[in-house]
């Protein structure tokens, strides 16, 4: 079990993100603008384009050029930092140093159930905790549970636009290959709905620093029948990964 040096979640860190940002600064590649309030995370290269082809935005400078200030969305910002969970939570961590407060991701998964099919919604309640990075944050444990305040909030959004919707748990893997029928159907018999690679660590940063998060997915791929079946270029999800985000702006900047 991770992690090999047990409670390393109490120890202070000899890194930290914001020793990081100092040496940043003293070499000139802190952003000139200020930190916005809310980051989305997106994963999807192709959706990051359509979208600052719709929405009016400025590139953010300095160690954060690839965040995207959107200009209608006052303090709100995307970004795409990659894929995995490592990757996102140094991201993180390096952005709360930096002064934002709340994140919602938005991104594909796959379909661990037959009912939850392609270009559906899914808002994670909470994670099985297969990856190694939530680990160095939070004690051990098999499930992480979303921060309430963001998830809830975008759970009401949904349901007062009466957008369909499922609300479960996702397996988080840092193995995108390594995916097996066997634990496939260990995880269907658990009720979990999906399958993806950063939600237990995001939710682990979050917890860590207590900041507000929220993930959300669409139905990319599925396994339910224990073989994948792509869709990942199809119009469903692309749309789906459209309909999240206006769903994102809404709870990021309630009126």
């Amino acid at each position: 079990m991770l992690p090999q040096f047990g409670e390393k979640h109490t120890h202070t860190s000899l890194i930290t993100p914001s020793k990081v940002l100092e040496h940043r600064r003293k070499h000139g590649r802190l952003p000139t603008s200020e930190p916005p309030k809310t980051v989305i995370f997106c994963y999807q290269s192709r959706f990051l384009k359509a979208v600052l082809e719709t929405y009016a935005h400025k590139q953010c400078d300095g160690c954060f050029s690839k965040l995207y200030y959107l200009t209608d969305y006052p303090s709100i910002a995307i970004g795409d930092f990659g894929t995995g969970a490592p990757t996102l939570a140094s991201k993180m961590e390096e952005l709360i140093a930096w002064g934002v407060q709340q994140f919602i991701s938005i991104g594909t998964a796959g379909s661990l159930q037959s009912k939850v099919g392609i270009g559906d919604l899914v808002v994670c309640e909470k994670a099985v905790r297969d990856e190694g990075t939530s680990y160095h944050y939070m004690p051990a444990s098999k499930y992480i549970h979303a921060p309430r305040r963001m998830t809830n909030r975008l759970i009401a959004r949904l349901k007062k636009a009466e957008i369909p919707h499922f609300i479960g748990s996702s397996w988080t893997t840092d193995s995108f290959y390594r995916q097996t029928a066997e634990e496939v159907v260990h995880f269907q018999k658990e009720g979990v709905l999906t399958v993806e690679m950063e939600a237990a660590a995001l939710f682990a940063v979050a917890h860590f620093y207590q900041v507000d998060l929220a993930a959300l997915f669409t139905i990319s791929d599925t396994h339910a029948d224990l073989e994948w079946h792509p869709h990942l270029e199809e119009e469903k999800p692309y749309k789906a990964l459209h309909t999240l985000l206006s769903v994102a702006l809404e709870a990021a900047n309630p009126t």
